[in-house]
């Protein structure tokens, strides 16, 4: 059981929690003080994971983003599919490995010894977020293989999987940090930039004609 769970895993399937919610299991009301009690204990301790994560460079990460707005008070919660939903999601982050602030300094640590160990030594600490953003998008337009963790290390096991030369990535990274701003405009401005080397040249045509213009 985890340190932080009043129970069993088991106990936040979210079948299970609609189960006690709707009175299938056992006494609804009963039940639905514990979930509530239990809903408002792990968001308190959820969003003081989050504050501190949110005040470092891991506000970036999928994990923050996804889990930062995600878990309303108790009274702005509508219905009890609702709560069980979100008191499913909240234990899932609380088990979470990513889930804290000391442990995304732990796999960012590792990720980079690994990744050093391997002729990766441009990506830093002070890089390593925007290469694991720089590698979902590399993974999922060049070789149609989708992840969301944001971790580089994940990012490394790709790039062996496919044989890729770390100067190619290395390249490819230096190109993204200097364009990152314009292929972010492309996209909101709904230009499809396809796979990675499509969108090195639709960047890279979008920022000459920047330069021209300029002129």
């Amino acid at each position: 059981m985890a340190a932080k769970l009043t129970y069993d895993i088991e106990y936040y399937r979210l079948d299970k929690i609609l189960g006690k919610l709707k009175g299938d299991i056992g006494d609804a009301a009963a039940n639905r003080k514990e979930i509530r009690a239990e809903y408002t204990r792990l968001r308190d301790i959820a969003q003081k994971r989050l504050k501190r994560m949110g005040e470092t460079k891991f506000r970036e990460t999928n994990t923050y983003k996804f889990n930062v707005k995600h878990y309303p008070k108790l009274k702005d919660i509508k219905s009890i599919n609702e709560l069980a939903g979100r008191l499913a999601d909240l234990a899932r982050f609380i088990v979470d490995p990513y889930g804290t602030l000391a442990k995304q300094k732990e796999i960012m640590k590792k990720s980079l010894t690994t990744l050093h160990e391997n002729d990766y030594t441009f990506v830093t600490e002070e890089n390593y977020i925007e290469f694991g953003k720089f590698m979902e998008y590399y993974r999922d337009t060049h070789y149609d293989e989708i992840y969301d963790s944001g971790d580089a290390a994940d990012a490394y096991g790709v790039t062996v999987k496919h044989q890729i030369d770390p100067e190619k990535v290395k390249e490819d990274f230096e190109f993204w940090l200097e364009n990152i701003q314009t292929a972010k405009d492309l996209r909101r401005s709904k230009q499809s930039i396809g796979n990675y080397d499509k969108m090195k040249t639709r960047v890279s045509k979008k920022v000459r004609s920047n330069g021209n213009n300029s002129k």
